[in-house]
């Protein structure tokens, strides 16, 4: 690396070796990204015509407001399978199993 400039020694050095921390971080940001469901319920309840509505009170109201909890569960599924579909794609796109130590 001599003669290497700072961006070059970041992109070639720095970067590959915090890479599995990065994955990390970015897996859990975007699952906590998921998680809006008490601010939502205690500020606006959806808001004014539904402006404020997320995925997670929509399942709640199917659920504890019009007692459709069949449809509500279906919900919880599928929001649990994008859920594990983004952090794989995300865990292969940063290949954050992988270090570069070796």
């Amino acid at each position: 690396m001599d003669g290497a400039g700072e961006v070059r020694s970041f992109f070639s050095i720095t970067m590959p070796l915090l890479r599995p921390i990065l994955g990390l971080v970015l897996i859990i940001t975007v699952i906590g990204s998921f998680q809006v469901f008490d601010t939502v319920s205690v500020t606006t309840a959806g808001g004014p015509v539904d402006a404020s509505r997320v995925l997670q009170y929509y399942i709640y109201d199917m659920a504890f407001g019009q007692f459709d909890f069949g449809y509500a569960s279906a919900l919880s599924v599928a929001l649990l399978v994008i859920l594990m579909v983004v952090t794989f794609l995300q865990y292969r796109v940063t290949r954050a199993g992988q270090s570069d130590l070796n």
